[in-house]
């Protein structure tokens, strides 16, 4: 049978293997965790309960790493934000309260003295209606 460091490497590595195959479930960090067991299995053999608890904080630190600085930080104000980059396009008044601003056709208030066809300018997002000013 295999040393008990050897177990805890290939197991460590196989989950972390596993986890590029099927990202997103942070198979990473506990392959890490049970590497790190590993190579203190290694270095020294400490009783079970040790490993355990070794094993658990090393977990637990590799989430707490992933949580605090890999989390993706959402945009502010989601996708018809003034950050989302429709503020300032150009587009086509359509009449009937829409506007075309790229490929897409929007709600939009401010041109309704135009007529369909007329340039306009996006000034601004509330919601899901784009803010028009001929433009």
């Amino acid at each position: 049978m295999p040393e008990p460091w050897v177990l805890w490497l290939a197991g460590g590595l196989l989950l972390m293997a596993a986890d590029l195959l099927i990202p997103g479930i942070f198979l990473v960090w506990v392959g890490a965790a049970a590497v790190g067991t590993g190579l203190l299995v290694l270095l020294a053999e400490p009783a079970f309960p040790v490993l355990v608890v070794v094993y658990i904080l090393l977990l637990a630190l590799g989430i707490f790493l992933s949580v605090r600085f890999f989390r993706p930080t959402p945009r502010a104000g989601g996708v018809n934000s003034p950050s989302s980059g429709l503020v300032g396009r150009p587009g086509l008044w359509q009449g009937a309260g829409r506007v075309r601003v790229g490929d897409s056709d929007w709600p939009a208030r401010g041109g309704e003295a135009l007529l369909p066809g007329s340039p306009v300018r996006v000034i601004g997002v509330e919601g899901m209606v784009l803010v028009v000013e001929p433009g």
